[in-house]
This record gives C-alpha cells, sequence and structure tokens, in this order.
C-alpha cells in the first residue's frame, strides 16, 4: 500500500492480538461441538436395550444372511459351524442336533422384528468380514469371523426393508441380500408360532 505523501509503499504485519483471539474462538467451537458429539454419541450407541428386547443371532456367510431366533425357551443352542454348517443337508448355521436348547430354535433368511420394540443383535460371521446394512433404518454394523458383535436399534415403522451387505465379501457379493420385514408385536407372535409349529 503507497502513502500519498511520500510515495513509498507501507505493509502491514497483522495484529498478534486478532490471531490468537480468532484462533482460541475457533478452539473453543471445536472442543464445545466435540463435547456435544461425544455426549450424544454415547447416549445413542451405550445405551443398553430394554429387558424384553427381542434377541436375534445375525450370522454372514458368502453368500446368505442368516437370522436366529431363540425358540420357546428363551434359549440359543450350541453352534459348531467348523464341523457341523451343512447348507444342503439344512444346517447351514451348524445347529448341534445333540444340544437339546437348540431344538427350537428357528433360523430364517428373513429378518421378522416387532415393531417399537429393542431388537438386540449377536452379529457373527463364518468366513470373512460382513457387514449388516438396513440403509432405511440407518443400521451398519461388521460381522467379522471369530467375535461376537453385539448392536441393538429399535424400529419404528412397520414395512419390508432391504437388507444389504455393506462390505466387498468375495465374488458373489451382490447376491448378499435380505429382508426386514417390521411387523406389529401379534404378526411377530404368530410368525414365530408359525415357525415352531413348522419344526
Amino acid at each position: 500500500m503507497r502513502s500519498r505523501q511520500s510515495g513509498k509503499p507501507r505493509y502491514s504485519h497483522g495484529d498478534w492480538r486478532m490471531e490468537a483471539v480468532w484462533t482460541l474462538a475457533i478452539a473453543a467451537l471445536f472442543f464445545g461441538f466435540n463435547i456435544a458429539g461425544v455426549r450424544l454419541w454415547s447416549k445413542m450407541k451405550f445405551q443398553q436395550p430394554e429387558s424384553n428386547a427381542i434377541q436375534v443371532e445375525v450370522t454372514g456367510v458368502q453368500f446368505q444372511w442368516y437370522f436366529r431366533y431363540a425358540g420357546t425357551d428363551g434359549v440359543f443352542g450350541h453352534v459348531d459351524a467348523q464341523r457341523l454348517a451343512r447348507p444342503q443337508e439344512g444346517n447351514p448355521l451348524g445347529l448341534d442336533p445333540g444340544d437339546s436348547d437348540g431344538k427350537d430354535d428357528i433360523v430364517s433368511t428373513v429378518l421378522v422384528l416387532p415393531v417399537g420394540r429393542d431388537v438386540d443383535l449377536t452379529l457373527r460371521s463364518q468366513d470373512v468380514i460382513h457387514s449388516l446394512f438396513i440403509p432405511a433404518m440407518r443400521f451398519k454394523q461388521d460381522a467379522v469371523p471369530g467375535m461376537s458383535i453385539h448392536a441393538h436399534f429399535r424400529p419404528i415403522k412397520t414395512g419390508a426393508y432391504e437388507i444389504s451387505c455393506a462390505e466387498l465379501c468375495g465374488i458373489g457379493h451382490y447376491r448378499m441380500r435380505a429382508v426386514a420385514q417390521v411387523v406389529s408385536d401379534e404378526e411377530f407372535k404368530r410368525w414365530l408360532k408359525a415357525r415352531e409349529v413348522q419344526k
């Protein structure tokens, strides 16, 4: 910037006080949003499901989702996928036929859930990393071999919702789809009873 009197340029080197104020204001906003976000995330993610939550075990297998419900006894039977999994014989998860707790377990390729109730999922994988993704419910959780991963949510609207795998899990990845069917509590009870009778 040139001075009119001398014709020589004058340079501004800034004001360190304004720079300090600006930096502190941005830091305060950053940390404020971070603290508010952590509280909100903790409230959503770490809240425990209700005691009467529907228990569903979700297993990803190349290239199919399986959903297992504990039967009338409310206890899941023992699974040994390495020794007993034989999809062609009707035992894709490897349910132990000698375990009385598993005799009434219900295995489905459709995730049927009652509306308005907490759902407690246990996610597993038999082979590679899969990722259960229900876009309409904004739900996504990985299933990792050798791990049991818990997640929960509450469906709030009846209907049929697409389930896909959000992890590239092999050449047949495009086929790894299922449906989440959210129904009334009465319809859910009827569905369970019908499946138990079929066994």
